[in-house]
């Protein structure tokens, strides 16, 4: 599963400049949407230093 992690303040920096909300941005940088404001965001988030990575999944065993 890949995600574009970014550095700390540029989700709220997303936010104000693309006049959305913290979940659209978050799904966004997750790709989980993938309309033309969630390419935005991650064009810019890119720009921003973001970085695209392959994240793990974290399994919960049952105890």
């Amino acid at each position: 599963m890949k995600q574009i992690i970014v550095g700390y303040g540029v989700v709220k920096q997303l936010q104000d400049e693309l006049h959305t909300s913290r979940v659209t941005v978050g799904a966004a940088l997750r790709l989980k949407t993938n309309t033309e404001l969630a390419r935005k965001i991650r064009q810019r988030a890119l720009q921003l230093g973001g970085v695209l990575m392959e994240a793990e999944k974290v399994r919960k065993e049952a105890v």
